[in-house]
């Protein structure tokens, strides 16, 4: 199936409640051309990755039973073993990495007051309201297991198993489309670090993944080695410089933007090895350091899709990689299965809203899909600028901006409909206009000079009062 039957789509399945797939419900309603729109979600209320879920007490470091199919646990099972259910990498303090009204919904502002970078329980409950008025539309505490075409010619529907919490009853339904929001930041993707393996069955209780960090407690008075250099990273860094022995370790082949140089931390580029018999860390520059107490793996997130194992069997061992995804969110084979926030390194609800603006378009006809060559061409082009890593996803600024600008120009092509009582022409998400991508590319500054305030900084409300002018 390369191109989709016109308004053959009526029945629509969302899977997460998350930031990503509120903002399609809200434009898939808008469009007044679907029967029902339901949202599956795992959880007992909105927010996916914005809920913070407490570690149990008394962490242990050793493997439950759950060996993720591995007759010996590895690294990623002892790392993951005593995670609590449905894991977030929130953790406590943790305020977001872009400007409130930056970081917003094009017609939803946060609430006065409001300090420059939201609290996580502030942006929690700016969800929360987001949600209010198509909470109706979304069934809690149903997981999804599986999703499989009905059938292999083009105008095939789709059978969405779920597993329902309390009940531990399994449904199947049908729909004519599924946009997977699902989110990507609740798996640990583990460096390929000579020694990693070892270490974690020597010392499983001294191995982290920013996954599982919710407070810089167990690392008060550690020699604590951090690996890694995005935004969490660098945040998560600064908190456990101010507790832990010094100096501070830190371990980054590219330094986070958002990276500020901490008192008493020593900074080096790439780790090489670990070398458990000497409780030590090799670096590229040949350095070694001894006697570590604790390591905590700030390295990203793998993407998890296992209830699409039935259209690609590799998903599960090869991610996002094993999709063949058009402008990162038409599956090429399937087009009535989207994808939504696959991108990295992004303003992620602008970006949500961009996306669904065009999969709300192209499912109710009033957008088409090139042909299968032309996504095909696209897809080649974006593999040979960046390579087929994990660099096809990153959308590093100024690429997020322009990427958003590309999805708003091709929404905003949609045919109208026809005029009465049912017209609709949808909802269009923000235009980036010159200031907004200014307040983009200065968001690292201004996040390094809210967190020069210290404890004064919950009462920054905007940029001005930190320097910043747009001119």
């Amino acid at each position: 199936m390369t191109q989709i039957t016109p308004n053959a789509i009526k029945r629509i399945a969302i899977i997460g409640a998350g930031p990503s797939g509120l903002a399609a419900a809200k434009y898939l309603l808008a469009e007044k051309a679907f029967s029902e729109i339901i949202i599956y979600e795992q959880r007992d209320g909105v927010g996916g990755l914005w809920n913070y879920t407490p570690m149990p007490p008394n962490r242990q470091g050793s493997v439950n039973g759950d060996l993720n199919g591995h007759s010996v646990p590895n690294a990623m099972d002892i790392m993951t073993a005593d995670l609590p259910k449905l894991n977030t990498p929130m953790y406590e303090g943790l305020e977001s990495n872009l400007p409130h009204m930056l970081m917003q919904f094009s017609d939803k502002p946060f609430p006065e007051g409001t300090q420059l970078f939201a609290t996580r329980e502030t942006v929690l409950q700016y969800l929360q309201d987001y949600a209010s008025d198509i909470s109706s539309m979304i069934r809690f505490n149903h997981h999804v297991v599986d999703v499989r075409p009905t059938g292999s010619d083009e105008c095939h529907g789709w059978e969405v198993t779920t597993r329902v919490a309390a009940e531990r009853e399994i449904k199947v339904e049908r729909f004519d489309a599924v946009i997977a929001a699902n989110g990507h930041c609740d798996w640990p993707l583990l460096p390929n670090v000579e020694g990693l393996e070892a270490w974690s069955k020597e010392f499983p209780g001294s191995l982290y993944h920013s996954v599982s960090y919710k407070n810089a407690k167990a690392f008060e008075n550690k020699r604590v080695l951090l690996v890694g250099g995005g935004p969490s990273g660098a945040d998560i860094g600064r908190q456990i410089a101010r507790v832990c022995e010094h100096p501070f370790l830190s371990a980054q082949t590219r330094k986070s933007p958002y990276h500020t140089d901490e008192p008493d931390t020593r900074d080096y580029s790439t780790l090489v090895a670990l070398m458990p018999g000497e409780r030590a860390a090799k670096f590229a520059d040949g350095s070694i350091e001894r006697n570590i107490d604790a390591i905590i793996l700030c390295t990203g997130y793998a993407y998890s899709f296992p209830f699409l194992a039935p259209i690609n069997p590799t998903i599960k061992d090869e991610g996002i990689g094993a999709l063949p995804l058009y402008q990162y969110i038409f599956h090429m084979q399937h087009p009535t299965l989207a994808f939504i926030e696959t991108p990295e390194m992004i303003v992620p609800f602008p970006l949500a809203e961009c996306q669904a603006a065009v999969i709300a378009r192209v499912w109710s006809s009033r957008l088409a899909l090139p042909s299968l060559h032309q996504m095909q061409d696209w897809r080649e082009s974006v593999l040979n600028e960046r390579g087929a890593g994990r660099g096809f996803h990153a959308l590093k600024p100024p690429l997020d901006l322009e990427y958003m600008k590309e999805m708003y120009d091709w929404s905003n092509k949609a045919k109208e409909t026809a005029t009465g009582e049912n017209a609709a022409n949808g909802k269009l998400p923000k235009w980036w206009d010159a200031r907004a991508c200014w307040v983009r590319m200065m968001a690292a500054e201004m996040r390094k000079a809210f967190n020069a305030r210290g404890k004064e900084r919950s009462h920054v409300l905007n940029y001005e009062e930190l320097g910043f002018r747009f001119d």
